[in-house]
């Protein structure tokens, strides 16, 4: 098993339980930490158990926020199709090395810069042939005009409009602390920077439904 370091950028609810992800990190000798880049982007994994789907126990991450550095004792890559960033992990290795301190030049690294589709086009799922063609099922972007709002007067299910490049897009909210954030009001993050991980669900009728599985809104320096 070899400990494994990521930061947060993922934390939704997946069959009553978890889906974690981030993008990989190493600590240099000052236990400072820096992503891991493939091809000059950055590695991103999802620690999955052996289950069927793969969901992480929720009780194994309940203090755990988006935007935390992370570690577990990976044991294998564990890739599904177009979900390359499986990572099978030991069962309660997984906890919070700290928050990170996280800016706009920081997350300006790591967010895709090809604005003109995301995830393989520019609509809210993709169809089996064009799911074949993807390599990966995660993206940190950094959108216009971002509008969370709840989609029932009990604010129960959250969803959030943004635009990317030319396109407007209107996705459901997974992300589990930000859920919690909406709900005690926004007001104080109008004036900062926004940025989004999207994720792909599992086939649902035929298509891949986009989700935006992670917000971080920060501050220009």
């Amino acid at each position: 098993m070899t400990k494994t370091y990521i930061l947060c950028l993922a934390n939704s609810k997946k069959y009553g339980e978890r889906c974690i992800a981030g993008i990989q990190l190493f600590p240099d000798k000052n236990d400072a930490f820096h992503p891991v880049k493939v091809d000059g982007r950055p590695k991103w994994l999802r620690p999955v158990s052996d289950t069927e789907h793969g969901q992480v126990p929720a009780n194994l991450v309940m203090d755990i926020c988006v935007g935390d550095i992370l570690q577990f004792e990976a044991i294998r890559p564990c890739p599904k199709d177009y979900q390359s960033e499986n990572i099978l992990f030991f069962p309660g290795s997984l906890k919070k090395v700290r928050s990170a301190k996280l800016t706009v030049p920081h997350l300006d690294q790591l967010a895709e810069n090809q604005v003109d589709m995301l995830l393989g086009n520019c609509e809210r799922s993709l169809s089996e042939n064009e799911i074949g063609n993807l390599r990966n099922s995660l993206v940190l972007v950094k959108p216009a005009q971002v509008q969370p709002y709840f989609t029932t007067p009990y604010n129960t299910k959250p969803r959030v409009k943004f635009r990317l490049g030319e396109t407007n897009y209107d996705l459901p909210m997974t992300d589990v602390n930000f859920f919690d954030q909406m709900q005690e009001g926004l007001e104080a993050l109008l004036d900062q920077t926004a940025f989004l991980t999207i994720s792909l669900g599992i086939s649902f009728e035929g298509r891949y439904y986009k989700l935006a599985a992670g917000m971080i809104y920060c501050q220009q320096p």
